[in-house]
């Protein structure tokens, strides 16, 4: 990241925590993203990668590519997965058919994302 940037943003967040309560509760990932979204990604760009994200499907790409691309396109639209259960039941319905089928929501009810993208990798590896 060019110097100018990060000088820029750097004030950015000075500017937009300092007015916080001392001993204020952490922002979590999620606050901290949209915020950061809301400043520095266009809105064009931002209604692209939801678009993207609404579409994504596995189709031929491996579990691991499938989840590395979900994520990197999630970040962009927090508001359509804005827990951790309704990003499971997206990631599965972006499963191929096959997959979708083995990794019932029912086997995952009770698993978090990365569990359950790795009991996805595990039926993929067997049926490889």
């Amino acid at each position: 990241m060019p110097e100018d940037d990060q000088r820029r943003l750097e004030r950015w967040w000075e500017t937009y925590e300092r007015p916080r309560p001392v001993g204020a509760t952490p922002f979590t990932w999620q606050q901290f993203s949209v915020v950061f979204l809301e400043k520095f990604v266009p809105q064009f760009r931002k209604e692209e990668l939801r678009i993207l994200f609404e579409q994504l499907r596995q189709g031929d790409m491996s579990v691991t590519h499938y989840e590395m691309r979900f994520s990197e396109l999630a970040r962009h639209a927090i508001w359509l997965v804005p827990t951790d259960r309704e990003r499971i039941m997206r990631f599965i319905d972006g499963l191929t058919f096959q997959l979708r089928l083995l990794v019932t929501r029912e086997r995952v009810s009770s698993a978090n994302f990365d569990e359950v993208v790795d009991i996805a990798r595990q039926i993929e590896m067997v049926r490889g």
